[in-house]
Parts: C-alpha cells; sequence; structure tokens
C-alpha cells in the first residue's frame, strides 16, 4: 500500500514541476532521476552519445564498501542506429574495453563489453525513430 501510494504522489508532484531541469527521487541507497544532467556512478562521460539528451537515470549507490555502484541511463537522439552503434563500438575500443558480445538485428542493436577494472556495460539501441539508447553499467564482484 505504501508503494502504491509513493508512485501516485511521484506521479502528482511530476506534474507540477518544470520539466526542463532535473527531478529525482532517493530511496536509501537507490537514485532515479527524469532528466538527469549527468551520467549514473561508473559511466565515464564519453559514454553520452552527442547529439542525445537524457530521458532516465536510476542508480545503486550502496553504502557498503563491500558493494559496488551500478547504474543505467536512457538517452534519445535523431540519429540513426548504425551511427550510434560506430560511435559506442569506436568509443569502447578506444578507452581499452573488450566487446564480448554484439548482436545486430533489424531495429536493435546490443553490445556487451567488459573493461580491465571487472566492469560490465550493456549498451542496447533501438533504432525506431527517435533512435532510444539504453546503458548499464556494473562492477563485477565475488557475488557475480
Amino acid at each position: 500500500m505504501r508503494f502504491l501510494l509513493v508512485i501516485i504522489l511521484l506521479g502528482f508532484l511530476g506534474q507540477c514541476r518544470d520539466s526542463s531541469k532535473e527531478f529525482s527521487v532517493r530511496f536509501k541507497d537507490f537514485r532515479i532521476a527524469e532528466q538527469p544532467a549527468g551520467l549514473p556512478g561508473g559511466l565515464a562521460a564519453n559514454f553520452r552519445y552527442q547529439p542525445s539528451r537524457s530521458l532516465l537515470s536510476a542508480t545503486y549507490e550502496p553504502d557498503s564498501l563491500a558493494s559496488q555502484t551500478e547504474g543505467a541511463v536512457e538517452l534519445e537522439t535523431a540519429d540513426a542506429a548504425e551511427k550510434v552503434e560506430a560511435y559506442y563500438m569506436t568509443t569502447l575500443r578506444d578507452n581499452g574495453w573488450k566487446v564480448i558480445q554484439s548482436k545486430n538485428t533489424a531495429n536493435e542493436i546490443l553490445i556487451m563489453a567488459e573493461s580491465a577494472y571487472s566492469e560490465v556495460v550493456t549498451i542496447i539501441v533501438r533504432g525506431k525513430q527517435p533512435t532510444r539508447i539504453k546503458l548499464y553499467i556494473r562492477r563485477l564482484g565475488r557475488d557475480a
């Protein structure tokens, strides 16, 4: 019941604000942002495709040193999916990431890559205009 009340309250508050600015909600160690200004923890600035606008982001920022920050962001661009894919393949290679899986279908592209620091990024590109880009980052640990 409380969860439903929180969702209703967030919907109401979302209607009463300036939609051009970041709006975020924090639940203990989890943060959700609409129109986020930056990328979630763990994602370097060059992971933000340009030109694009951020729609949503979510970040898990645990208090415990035993857990790692994880995050996701959804971007939107007018560029074609193939151009977005080429950008991310070049960015990953130039920054020392190893592509461990890549799949390209008619309207979707999936790229998974691992860094030398045991971070895994998953990039999903959906090519219907506007093109949507979803980025997920996770540091692998003992629990992975």
